[in-house]
């Protein structure tokens, strides 16, 4: 019986470094190549927290082979502070703030219009410049006396009755705009916003990629126990369907990244990834700037609150021309996802 156990934890031990070897590959290969490697950057965490617990495991045992897992979790340190951040300090001169909040449309669906509660909550904490996503423009506004520029665009489909779409707010000139045209249809937008500040034009790129889709009928499912022919059916019928939102992801995030390296001014990218830190999309548009909850952020970093706590999916990334001062993740106002909010000092 011991030794049954002893080959069991052997098997779960070196699975549980090669597939976190696999999370440390995955920003760096196109799912358009191999798509399966974006699964392993989607569990990440899983596979950070099983080594930890590997490492204590046979620290109690007295075993040296806690030092096998520990050297795979060290050299992996940097996706570590991607997601894990224990900063303390801010600093206090700060040139704008600006937030990214996807409003789940508002809630309308479920617990009622939070419009009003957003718009409260927007001009009470003094934001520069603000997105909404997933904003139904005929089931709320925002006060034009606190943020006197405003854009709101639409999604392109004709069954969209609500106005349904993106709203980019500011206190100062919006003096350009351009929806990024993805070459599919969806129910993701982005968009670019040039905005006057203080005789500098900062360029806002506000991004919502497409979702993996994957709802709680999928995980009640996949996590049933009876491996009948129907759940193997179901089981590669989800592959298949989580293939296809990969690649889409995938697609949508080299169209969003050819437009940013176009920019002739300053960058901040604002928005919903749908993907986690360790992943291609976030790769490509983090390549050659700064990720405000790395430079200024604290804790686990989760921003998709369903149905737990756990997935970091929406960031504010900038340029090396804006230093942050500080970095925020906030779930006290309702929706699925938590906003974020960064202030910034401009290196004039």
């Amino acid at each position: 019986m011991k030794k049954v156990l002893k080959k069991i934890v052997d098997l779960i031990n070196a699975l549980a470094i090669v597939a976190l070897l696999l999370t440390y590959l995955a920003p760096y290969i196109d799912p358009q190549d191999f798509w399966p490697i974006s699964f392993f950057g989607l569990t990440y965490k899983f596979w950070l927290i099983l080594n930890l617990s590997l490492v204590l495991f046979w620290i109690i045992l007295k075993r040296r082979r806690w030092m096998y897992n520990a050297f795979f979790l060290l050299i992996g340190f940097q996706f570590i502070a991607r997601n894990i951040q224990f900063n303390s300090a801010t600093k206090s001169n700060t040139d704008i703030k600006v937030c990214s909040f996807n409003t789940n449309v508002q809630r309308v669906y479920s617990e009622g219009n939070t419009s009003k509660e957003i718009n409260t909550f927007l001009s009470t904490n003094k934001y520069d410049v603000a997105v909404l996503i997933e904003w139904l423009d005929k089931k709320g506004r925002i006060d034009k006396d606190e943020f006197p520029h405003q854009q709101f665009i639409r999604l392109n489909a004709k069954r969209n009755k609500y106005n349904y779409g993106l709203r980019f707010v500011s206190k100062h000139p919006i003096i350009n705009y351009e929806r990024i045209k993805y070459t599919h249809f969806t129910n993701n937008m982005a968009a670019f916003f040039d905005v006057e500040i203080d005789g500098e034009i900062i360029r806002f790129f506000t991004v919502h990629l497409h979702s993996n889709s994957v709802s709680s009928k999928d995980y009640h499912t996949l996590v049933n126990v009876d491996l009948g022919d129907e759940y193997t059916d179901y089981a590669l019928n989800f592959a298949k369907r989580l293939k296809k939102q990969i690649q889409r992801r995938s697609e949508q995030t080299k169209t969003v990244a050819d437009a940013i390296n176009e920019s002739p001014y300053p960058v901040i990218i604002m928005g919903d990834f749908n993907d986690t830190p360790q992943s291609y999309a976030y790769q490509q548009l983090k390549e050659g700037r700064k990720d405000a909850f790395i430079e200024r952020g604290s804790g686990w970093g989760a921003t998709f609150l369903k149905p737990f706590p756990i997935l970091r999916i929406d960031y504010i990334l900038h340029d090396n021309e804006l230093e942050c001062t500080s970095y925020n993740c906030i779930s006290d106002i309702k929706s699925d996802h938590a906003l974020v909010e960064a202030t910034f000092r401009l290196n004039k």
